[in-house]
């Protein structure tokens, strides 16, 4: 009967720290706080729709509430981000 499997190391962690997605870095105006909860432990991706509109889609890790900010800090609605995102077709 064969014994445990040894476990792998890990390599040499890289000397600079890779980024996460929810590792403070600076803020866009309106992605501070939850709009549901006002949480500040979010979880922020910035994107370009489509159509060249720059946002960011805010999640929050306490309640789960998702949200695009728009570049002013405006929360945006869902049914206008969504359609935008979409690449035209041929």
């Amino acid at each position: 009967m064969a014994g445990p499997t040894p476990r792998r190391r890990r390599g040499a962690r890289p000397a600079e720290p890779l980024g996460s997605l929810s590792s403070p870095a600076p803020l866009s105006p309106g992605t501070r706080e939850c709009v549901g909860c006002g949480a500040e432990e979010l979880t922020r991706v910035d994107m370009t729709l489509a159509d060249g509109t720059d946002v960011v889609f805010v999640s929050c890790h306490r309640c789960e509430t998702t949200s695009w900010i728009g570049a002013t800090g405006e929360v945006l609605d869902p049914d206008d981000v969504l359609p935008r995102m979409r690449r035209p077709s041929n």
